[in-house]
């Protein structure tokens, strides 16, 4: 707060001196007016044949006023507004320059000569820099720019401010806090290709986590405790459903703390294994031979952290890790593992004092923001590159996790949380209004309806009715954001009690071809009827495993599951 009011009284300060320029040329403009009022009433008194010209100085003074005061109307700083998007200025010397920051960086400006080649950046908004533009006004801007954040994040604005701000590039200038200013004025550095401003966050180099926190989108304060997790007990497990994120922030917190450590994010500094059903040994010998070496005093050939992804697939984490667990503590790399949530509350593990389990659910953050701050991202980047703002796509934006969450809720109602979605499915919406209504057409007839019945089909069988039913379309039919022209509906398919078997006799699998069509066809036929319902016998026989594998998600969000695919082969032998 006391750095916003101290970027406020620059820019008013700014300002007064604009105007106190203003009143002094007004004056000095008053003053020949005046002279001139004079001039012409003297040559009107003596009847000169001149008195006709002498208007013309006049007219010229007032001319030259008018433009002068309408070119100090536009000579302050830009509003926070302008500083997103690419709006028409009436400052014909200024020039647009984007407004970015770089990822990776973690307050290391040496990087950028490093990695020059291959640099990673977010667009945060623009700027307009004239001739007249000084360097500390431009200091103001930058620092303005960076309210971007309370747009991604309106709650908590990922817990940065400006002062996570190491410096900026500008062309060749690297412009830090306290520093002096260069010879020329920012218009000078703004030429050809550099028209530009990158941003460096506080990251290893300032013993901070503001770049890890920007870049993941996660508040800093979360990041923060990940980290220190991590540096006091070297070992941590995130827990939680599938499609929450849990191996990318592995990924991103294995980046860190090879930087932490003084390391280069080369190959071999974060070693990845993803362990499978048939994987169980392999991972156990790989841990005994990464405790032998640590044993060793050649430990430098060792990668800083190893991320262990899936672990829910072994099925004793305790004689997997008992010959790691005897290593040297310091010497050891540190270690990140994933796992689904319906296996945490139901592995019987011994190894407590040594790993922290953090639950990474649907309903609690990082996981319950991640999607509209990830979207908002997304729709920010492409104002700023059109340079225009539409309210609609911004309002299918706001609506997409809030159908995410109306979604969860209703599962986590019929069923369990361990069935809700993750955030991962919706990330890919295009910010585009019409892409974007195909897409979710798509997305919600394809993935999202098949994979709902099924998981309240199984949720009826384990813990039975438990609320009155209710289609979770209407609600997405009352809150439809895109227009609808006439009295049409959306292509989006709606969810009846007979599909998931709630009205006393269950519906069709989700391999029938008819399961979601009218099936009046159906009853009509007592044969087909009949075939129906021993597949559905059949299929509800099948035991009920308590593994999260058993109803998962695949990279394209298409909903797989063993009742489906016996059901669906019972179906063709019939």
């Amino acid at each position: 707060m006391l750095t916003d009011i101290r970027l406020d009284a620059l820019s008013s300060a700014h300002q007064l001196e604009n105007l106190k320029e203003t009143v002094n040329k007004m004056r000095s403009e008053m003053l020949s007016l005046k002279q001139d009022n004079d001039r012409l009433q003297r040559l009107v008194a003596n009847k000169s044949l001149t008195s006709s010209h002498s208007s013309l100085p006049l007219r010229n003074s007032s001319e030259s006023l008018e433009k002068r005061l309408s070119a100090s109307e536009h000579s302050g700083p830009p509003s926070i507004a302008e500083s997103y998007l690419n709006e028409p200025r009436n400052d014909q010397d200024g020039k647009l320059v984007n407004v970015s920051v770089y990822l990776g960086f973690h307050g290391d400006s040496s990087m950028f000569q490093k990695q020059n080649t291959n640099l990673s950046e977010i667009l945060i908004g623009n700027i307009s820099i004239s001739s007249k533009t000084k360097w500390d006004l431009l200091d103001n801007l930058v620092k303005r720019s960076f309210k971007y954040v309370l747009r991604v994040d309106p709650v908590s604005n990922l817990g940065l401010n400006a002062e996570s701000i190491v410096n900026y590039h500008i062309g060749e200038i690297v412009r830090a806090k306290d520093a002096d200013a260069p010879e020329l004025l920012p218009c000078g550095y703004v030429v050809g290709d550099n028209m530009h401003i990158r941003l460096v966050l506080k990251g290893t180099k300032q013993h901070s986590v503001d770049a890890l926190a920007f870049e993941s989108l996660i508040p800093k304060a979360i990041v923060q405790r990940y980290i220190t997790l991590l540096t006091d007990h070297r070992r941590i497990i995130l827990c939680g459903p599938s499609g929450t994120g849990k191996t990318y922030v592995a990924q991103k917190l294995a980046e860190y703390l090879v930087l932490k450590n003084g390391k280069e994010l080369v190959a071999g500094a974060i070693a990845t294994f993803s362990v499978d059903h048939k994987s169980a040994k392999e991972l156990r010998q790989y841990l005994s031979n990464v405790a032998e070496q640590c044993e060793t005093s050649n430990v430098s050939d060792l990668p800083t952290v190893i991320i262990l992804d899936n672990l829910h697939h072994v099925g004793s984490l305790g004689e997997v890790f008992n010959g790691f667990l005897s290593a040297k503590y310091q010497k050891c790399p540190y270690i990140i593992g994933t796992m689904n949530q319906a296996t945490c509350s139901t592995t019987n593990l011994q190894l407590h004092h040594n790993f922290r389990w953090v639950l990474c659910a649907n309903h609690m953050e990082p996981v319950k923001g991640f999607l509209g701050r990830y979207l908002k991202r997304k729709l920010i980047e492409e104002e700023v590159r059109g340079g225009i703002r539409n309210a609609e796509i911004a309002k299918v934006i706001d609506w997409m996790p809030k159908v995410w969450h109306h979604l969860n809720k209703y599962l986590e109602t019929h069923s369990s949380s361990d069935v809700t979605i993750g955030p991962r499915l919706f990330l890919s919406s295009p910010i585009d209004l019409s892409s974007s209504q195909v897409w979710f057409t798509d997305l919600w007839n394809y993935s999202i309806v098949p994979y709902v019945l099924e998981a309240v089909r199984e949720g009826l069988q384990l813990y039975g009715r438990r609320a009155p039913w209710e289609d979770p379309a209407e609600w997405v039919f009352e809150t439809y954001p895109w227009p609808i022209h006439g009295n049409t509906e959306p292509q989006l398919l709606r969810l009846r009690p007979e599909d998931v078997g709630y009205e006393g006799h269950p519906g069709p699998s989700i391999g029938s071809k008819n399961h979601l069509t009218n099936n009046s066809n159906n009853e009509a036929d007592p044969l087909l009827n009949m075939l129906m319902r021993l597949q559905e016998a059949a299929s509800y026989s099948s035991p009920h495993s308590n593994d999260s594998d058993s109803t998962s998600m695949d990279s394209h969000g298409s909903s797989l599951h063993s009742d489906e695919l016996m059901g669906s082969g019972l179906e063709s032998t019939l």
